[in-house]
């Protein structure tokens, strides 16, 4: 994986669509020790694009192209979701 380089995704999960970029950049996290920021750019049925970013393991790197997709994916959801009452 190329840090700094934009890939795009796009999925449906639960009749919602999901499209965007997200990328890795280096960072260190508040215990001084360096990881990467994964930062997504998301927008959920075509309206406003929204930035998330999470600190994840440099070891993330280095896992393949289907689990960093899936990753992305999971993050994606966590971040959108809105609790149900």
């Amino acid at each position: 994986m190329i840090m700094n380089l934009s890939k795009s995704f796009h999925f449906h999960r639960d009749q919602n669509e999901y499209r965007g970029k997200y990328l890795f950049r280096k960072n260190t996290n508040k215990d001084g020790d360096n990881c990467v920021c994964l930062v997504l750019n998301v927008s959920v049925n075509e309206k406003e694009e929204k930035v998330y970013e999470v600190d994840k393991s440099t070891a993330t790197l280095f896992l393949t192209n289907e689990l960093i997709e899936e990753l992305v994916a999971d993050e994606v959801i966590g971040f959108t979701s809105v609790p149900t009452p």
